[in-house]
């Protein structure tokens, strides 16, 4: 035990310099100062826009970027880019390692709070996405709203869209794998299966367990019980 947290102490320390700079670039002065948000191997390839974190009690390590929380992923930790956007914190947030978070000059992205992906989670926001409180996210799941490349219909003569926003309502639960496309909304207590593709054509339901390709309703009358919640 007294090795485990000497580790994480360490750990800790040595990302301290990158999370100093990051917090006193991002927040205001009385909040940088304590440090509530931590890095750990982190890229920053942009650091435009701005971050707000909105919520009551500010707290140290309250947000994390990159710390290992799954062994069978590399400890590579995050890789931040932000090219103009507004990241917004409703509370605790913890993005595992492995992870990569994008944002666009024009993007909006709101994490609520309590929300945690493991490990390999893969942002990509051109647009708007809002996350509500407490969604957790397995390993690998990939989130876009744009798909960068509209389609030209030659007998409409205009581009199909290929962007648009995404919500994710409260307590949903994302299987390992997922990939959520853009213009999807999804309602409170959604759980979601492996490898999922969600699209904003799939069919989802609250109290529900969903999976396939095309997403389709498997199981009603279901929930993630958070107080237990480890199989044995």
């Amino acid at each position: 035990m007294f090795r485990y947290y000497l580790n994480r102490l360490g750990r800790l320390l040595s990302s301290l310099p990158i999370t100093i700079y990051f917090n006193f670039h991002y927040l205001p002065f009385l909040q940088a100062v304590k440090l509530p948000i931590w890095l750990r191997k982190a890229e920053l390839k942009k650091m435009k826009g701005k971050i707000i974190i909105d919520c009551d009690n500010i707290r140290s390590g309250m947000i994390t970027l990159g710390f290992r929380d799954v062994s069978i992923y590399p400890n590579t930790g995050i890789m931040w880019e932000n090219k103009g956007g507004t990241v917004v914190f409703k509370g605790e947030c913890n993005v595992g390692n492995a992870s990569y978070l994008s944002f666009g000059k024009n993007a909006t992205v709101e994490f609520g709070n309590k929300f945690c992906c493991n490990a390999a989670f893969k942002l990509v926001s051109f647009r708007n996405v809002r996350f509500g409180e407490s969604v957790s996210f397995g390993w690998d799941v990939i989130v876009m709203d744009t798909n960068f490349h509209p389609l030209y219909d030659m007998k409409q003569e205009k581009f199909k869209k290929a962007s648009g926003p995404i919500t994710i309502g409260d307590y949903n639960w994302f299987g390992t794998g997922c990939k959520i496309m853009h213009d999807v909304n999804t309602p409170e207590r959604c759980i979601f299966g492996m490898g999922c593709i969600i699209t904003r054509n799939s069919e989802m339901k609250s109290y529900c367990l969903m999976g396939g390709s095309p997403v389709k309703i498997l199981t009603e009358n279901v929930m993630r019980d958070f107080a237990h919640d480890e199989d044995e």
